[in-house]
């Protein structure tokens, strides 16, 4: 009777492994959101991180 309670166990322990290998655990289903990476964001971080963010220095000329 141990027998059959030992296998009843792992059987049904098998089968919560194969729905859990179907469904998504619930923290990898929320999504992290990443900012834009566009060259336009990347550079006027760069930009402005060597105060250089103007008219000048990013067309090369004077008003």
């Amino acid at each position: 009777m141990a027998d059959l309670e030992a296998v009843l166990a792992d059987v049904s322990y098998l089968m919560a492994m194969e729905k859990s290998k179907s469904t998504p655990a619930a923290r990898a289903s929320k999504k992290i959101i990443l900012p834009e990476p566009s060259i336009r964001s990347v550079m006027q971080k760069y930009l402005e991180e060597r105060d250089e963010l103007t008219f000048d220095k990013i067309f090369n000329q004077k008003i």
